[in-house]
């Protein structure tokens, strides 16, 4: 048997919608993304949302309406995916790393010595879909009278007590890769509830253009085709189905692995999962068995981003640097059969049997 870690949740309504928009020769920003718009806001019940080409464009979008500039310091875990390091560093700011706790998110414990004058946010992530402690962070943002950016990228569906994540900043942010549950092939989304935000979140995204071939910032074509964002419509309208589906895949999972730990969810939240993540011990002996029985997995993460060469540091980040040795994802996916997960789970505890 052959189990890829991860299949595009594509079906027909999705293609049917991609044929209408080429129907109508209008291929660019244009009805559809502000249809996109509009049931993403909805979705989250969050006010304003500017669909972009990427999640990584979203990123430096939301860090140039808060005005990072050169030398500004932003707060960011340690371990997750580099774009949100990339995006302070396109804004000439300087990533500050933070360890993470058992949720394998930033540890806000850890969060206030790491805090200077030249500190201009903290940018959060929940780890895939994991949610943070939410609670602490916006105190701490209070506290020292700082913003609060959320990377949403693994987080669309999470929920935080009664709301929705990607809500929780001041400028939050989101992705619509092909990876994620719910996919537009390339696209993310800027979401905010501050008016001037959002207005100069509209102008970046196109070449800082307030009307029709008036510039007055600096801006760049970020903007979302109607054909991927006629794919997110879609997609949407079945999303709670999907999330349903996914969350019903993960208890299935946890029922029947065993000798395998899970990262530490917080009461009171929802955890979209992203990423359907294990920590065990032998984890690359586990990935090659697997593999040699025709199953797929990632690692989130094997390098915290302090050990990427171009954000290298002597720092020690021990909680991160122990789970990035542990930490493996296994196949999660719309249409991933009951047979598949069982074939999963027999590989898994085979492995897992004498540790």
């Amino acid at each position: 048997m052959k189990i890829p870690w991860m299949v595009p949740n594509f079906q027909q309504q999705d293609f049917e919608a991609i044929k209408k928009v080429l129907d109508t020769q209008w291929l660019t920003m244009g009805p559809e993304v502000q249809k996109f718009e509009n049931k993403v806001t909805s979705f989250l019940q969050i006010k304003y949302g500017i669909a972009v080409n990427s999640g990584t464009s979203a990123l430096d979008v939301a860090l140039k309406c808060i005005k990072i500039q050169q030398s500004d310091e932003v707060i960011i875990p340690v371990l997750s995916y580099i774009a949100a390091a990339n995006a302070v560093v396109y804004n000439q700011g300087i990533p500050i790393f933070v360890d993470i706790d058992n949720t394998l998110n930033i540890d806000p414990e850890l969060i206030e010595e790491k805090i200077t004058d030249k500190t201009k946010a903290i940018m959060n992530i929940d780890f895939g879909g994991n949610v943070s402690d939410y609670t602490s962070l916006i105190r701490i943002c209070k506290r020292h009278d700082i913003p609060l950016i959320i990377d949403g990228a693994q987080s669309f569906g999470s929920q935080y007590h009664n709301d929705m994540c990607c809500t929780q900043g001041i400028v939050n942010t989101t992705s619509f890769h092909a990876a994620k549950i719910l996919t537009t092939i390339e696209g993310g989304m800027v979401l905010t509830n501050n008016k001037e935000h959002y207005q100069k979140a509209q102008m970046i995204r196109n070449q800082g253009q307030s009307d029709r071939f008036i510039h007055p910032i600096l801006g760049n074509n970020y903007r979302m085709m109607d054909i991927n964002a006629a794919m997110g419509c879609s997609q949407i309208d079945r999303f709670k189905k999907t999330l349903r589906a996914r969350r019903e895949l993960v208890k299935y999972y946890k029922e029947h692995l065993k000798n395998v730990f899970y990262p530490k969810e917080l009461i009171q939240t929802k955890n979209s999962y992203s990423l359907f993540t294990i920590l065990l011990e032998n984890r690359d002996q586990l990935v090659a068995h697997l593999r040699n029985n025709g199953i797929e997995t990632r690692i989130h993460y094997s390098t915290p981003i302090n050990k990427q060469q171009i954000h290298y540091s002597n720092e020690m980040y021990p909680k991160a640097t122990e789970v990035s040795k542990r930490i493996l994802s296994l196949p999660l996916y719309h249409g991933l059969t009951r047979d598949q997960q069982d074939y999963i789970i027999m590989a898994v505890n085979d492995f897992t049997r004498d540790l």
